[in-house]
């Protein structure tokens, strides 16, 4: 199990681009006040995410397709900083390490 958090190392800068999850229906996801947990059902792996990650991947699941910016901005509100993005964009890229989401073609 691995865990995921908004409070990891910071982010490379990454460009601005849209992401998707190509298997939502594999995910399962349980959130709580102090964390969520989220299943894969293709692979049967479990992983532990922080509150703030378990939102970003409610809202990622939700939507067909999503950008760091307006991710930040449903999660946190306005206004938004440069560093809030970056928090975002260091998620995305968890998740994409993990296999959950990935870029979407241009």
């Amino acid at each position: 199990m691995r865990a995921v958090s908004a409070d990891a190392a910071p982010a490379q800068p990454v460009p601005a681009g849209r992401w998707h999850c190509p298997r939502r229906e594999d995910y399962l996801l349980q959130l709580w006040p102090d964390g969520a947990v989220v299943y894969d059902d293709a692979s049967g792996d479990i992983h532990a995410l922080s509150p703030v990650a378990g939102e970003l991947l409610q809202q990622v699941l939700a939507a067909p397709q999503s950008c760091s910016e307006s991710l930040a901005l449903a999660l946190l509100g306005e206004p938004l900083t440069a560093h809030d993005v970056r928090r975002v964009d260091k998620l995305l890229q968890d998740f994409e390490s993990l296999g959950f989401i990935e870029p979407c073609s241009a």
